[in-house]
């Protein structure tokens, strides 16, 4: 991947950027523009909170069926 800065990133309009560097939970990959988070770090937080989502919808549906 080649590395670019945010700031270039957003003159240039594109959606991601990559530092080169590890975010905090030591993912190697792209960042977004918008917030800087790292891309692989949105997509794990995503799938958790989807997960709860289900979670929670199952045991709301068990206790109105009860």
């Amino acid at each position: 991947m080649e590395i670019i800065t945010r700031l270039d990133a957003a003159k240039s309009g594109l959606k991601r950027y990559y530092t080169g560097k590890k975010c905090k939970h030591g993912h190697d990959s792209e960042r977004y523009v918008y917030n800087g988070h790292c891309v692989t770090c949105a997509i794990n937080s995503s799938l958790r909170r989807q997960a709860e989502i289900k979670q929670l919808m199952a045991e709301a549906s068990l206790q109105h069926s009860s």
